[in-house]
């Protein structure tokens, strides 16, 4: 079936400009976004700082102890024999952070005796980089890469670094690596490393690859609520020396392979914009500026010299930043009152200013006046000093509802809920607005995403074209209310709530015999039928034509469309009459070119719409994201599902057909 709908838009009515910024993305380090995501990296735990298995069974009683006690977990013992061999988490002899792995053999029985790690995908003909920081001393060493073997001879008595490559004879999505000694003696392990050897500076290509497809505008980065306890020099400087933390945001071991300057090299492969975010979790003011100098600073300054040092003798020249992340939230690290955060947010902002005063400050915001009028109290005690508020808001929330609506009800809350999102900026704006007294506060959309059933510790969701359909709904409504906002990201980028897809994944286990303060996950890769590959989830595919097809000002976009009665479903409320047609426009005056974006919410019916306001339409270009059916999504096996196909308005035809559940760009040339 088909229905009808007319669209006018007028080049002369100006909304509002189009920003750059308005096409960005968060990177945050959580589940598999950055490590098992766009870093290389195969190993977990490489630095050996976590836990180790100390009992079998439930409890420890006088003879459940583990036979490998000792060994860091993921790794696993090779041939333990308690009575003379001891594996030993050193907290004495150590590389890097507090914490070495010791593989110590009191008497020769024949036998190697060490560690290994399993469930690594190597694929037949690749090349991989194994790097060791090793202690002896001791004479031999052996290295193996499933048969592959690597021996290494006369270790010193003080750390050493050893490398080497070894090509994969086959395709093995259970490899294993191992580091064996024999004899009698002690090996200290300080890191280890295994990568394959075709990575762009320690990023996967085929990541990079695909997502610059898109390229994001730009980056904001490390978060999040990773950010509120993340100290930035911990990332800085070698990168096996870099200390292993466990952060209490997601409980998980962060081992800072990816700092400042792996995350500058990400977005210039990337082509797009770094943003950082600055801990006011437990960070300090200093902390903060500092960051600022070691980004931005001339080799003369003080981090500016250790930026230079560390390979990067150019400034970064990192200009926006944000200043916090959710601390009105109690889940928070440093969760503080409105009042609190004002006089905070000061004293970063004078601190990195005095650093650097072309910077582009962005305050924590929330959305309309929630959590005790916490946008009023915050932009009045601020005063000039902000130059944007951050708004964050994730629709539906139906990820911890015990019993989740059917699948149909979930679909066409993600097409209709973007009203809810127009609404809620809308009425923030006008509190913000209620409360500058005469200032215009710019806000920055910069988290945002359905919220249906992605969870901890992956955050892996099922996104499918109805997610698209929401995305392409929201950046609509972000064009309309462009005069105002000049800022907006999806979360995230990759894996974790994300656009793109990357494999393999990991299987996750928590650990939990360390005590309340030493719980977190640990992952190994599980899906080991599939190899190493990215795809683009739908949202992906409405991401790209928003960005690449785009005129600077959003113009007036009036559409006559039939409506339709919507369902309550999570946190989304019932609406009684909802647009079947969602449209925006913004015009290009250099090219004289009209982009038309549409959402058509219809799960059922395609619609056949004129548009006025134009000379004519024939020729038009006609991008659609289309799939057979709302819950269509791409995966590992079949990554094109959801697809974008292209057409060309007909030449005799001033009606074009838009298929339902569908996101459409049309390019008119006026």
């Amino acid at each position: 079936m088909s229905i009808d709908a007319k669209i006018t838009v007028d080049v002369e009515k100006v909304l509002g400009k189009v920003r750059d910024h308005l096409y960005g993305a968060n990177l945050e380090h959580f589940g598999q976004s950055v490590y098992g995501g766009n870093w290389s990296e195969m190993l977990q735990d490489r630095k050996f700082a976590g836990q180790d298995n100390m009992f079998i069974g439930l409890q420890e009683g006088l003879s459940h102890e583990y036979p490998g006690f000792g060994v860091v977990r993921p790794w696993l013992p090779i041939n333990p024999a308690p009575d003379h061999v001891r594996f030993v988490h050193d907290n004495t002899t150590y590389y890097s952070g507090r914490q070495s792995q010791r593989i110590v053999i009191e008497r020769n029985d024949g036998l190697p005796h060490g560690i290994f790690q399993g469930n690594l995908c190597l694929k037949k003909g690749e090349t991989y980089v194994i790097r060791l920081v090793l202690r002896g001393p001791h004479e031999c060493v052996q290295v193996a890469l499933d048969d592959e073997v690597w021996t290494l001879r006369d270790i010193a008595s003080d750390w050493e670094t050893y490398q080497t490559t070894i090509v994969a004879p086959k395709n093995n999505y259970a490899s294993q690596l191992s580091i064996t000694i024999s004899g009698v003696g002690s090996i200290w392990i300080g890191s280890a490393s295994l990568m394959p050897s075709h990575n762009t500076k320690g990023h996967r290509p085929d990541v990079i690859q695909t997502v610059k497809e898109w390229s994001p505008t730009f980056l904001r980065w490390p978060g999040g609520n990773f950010v509120s306890a993340y100290h930035w020099e911990d990332g800085i400087g070698p990168r096996d020396k870099r200390p292993t933390r466990l952060d209490p945001a997601f409980s998980l071991l962060e081992p800072n392979d990816v700092g400042t300057d792996e995350f500058i090299e990400l977005c210039q492969l990337l082509d797009t914009e770094p943003v950082l975010t600055v801990n006011m979790g437990n960070g300090t003011a200093s902390e903060a500026a500092a960051w600022v100098e070691y980004c931005n600073g001339d080799v003369g300054t003080k981090y500016g010299s250790i930026r230079k040092a560390n390979g990067h003798p150019n400034p970064h020249n990192v200009r926006t930043w944000f200043v916090g992340n959710e601390l009105f939230g109690n889940w928070q690290v440093g969760h503080v009152d409105p009042e609190t955060y004002a006089r905070k947010y000061i004293e970063f902002a004078e601190a990195m200013l005095a650093v650097d005063p072309d910077l582009y400050l962005i305050g924590v915001g929330v959305p309309i006046s929630l959590y005790g009028r916490w946008n009023e109290l915050v932009v009045k005690n601020c005063g000039t000093m902000l130059n944007a508020l951050s708004i964050h808001y994730y629709s539906i929330r139906t990820e911890m509802m015990k019993s989740p609506p059917d699948k149909g009800d979930v679909c066409q809350a993600k097409v209709v809920c973007s009203i809810e999102v127009e609404s809620m900026l809308s009425d923030t704006i006008q509190i913000i607005d209620e409360a500058a007294d005469g200032r215009e506060i710019a806000i920055a959309f910069d988290e945002w995403n359905t919220y249906v059933d992605a969870k901890g510790p992956d955050f892996i969701g099922n996104y499918d074209l109805s997610d698209a359909l929401y995305l392409g709904g929201l950046m609509n409504s972000v064009l309309r209310l462009s005069n105002r906002i000049h800022m907006s990201c999806i979360y995230n980028l990759l894996n974790a709530m994300a656009p793109y897809r990357v494999a393999p994944t990991y299987q996750w286990e928590l650990q939990t015999d360390g005590g309340p303060e030493s719980t977190y996950w640990l992952g190994s890769t599980a899906n080991a039928d599939s190899s190493p590959m990215t795809w683009k989830m739908p949202q992906a595919l409405v991401l790209e034509l928003m960005t690449k097809y785009r005129g600077t000002v959003a113009i007036s976009c009036e559409v006559e469309t039939p409506t339709f009665r919507s369902i309550a479903t999570g946190t989304l409320p019932a609406y009684e009459e909802v647009p079947t047609l969602d449209t925006a426009a913004t015009y290009s005056p250099n090219d004289k070119l009209i982009y038309l974006s549409i959402v058509n919410r219809s799960l059922d019916d395609d619609v056949l719409i004129s548009v006025n306001g134009v000379d004519s339409t024939s020729g038009s270009e006609i991008y659609i994201v289309t799939g057979e059916s709302p819950d269509s999504t791409n995966t590992v096996d079949n990554p094109n599902n959801v697809r974008t196909i292209k057409n060309n308005w007909p030449e005799t035809n001033n009606i074009v057909s838009i298929p339902r559940h569908s996101f459409t760009m049309i390019i008119i040339a006026t």
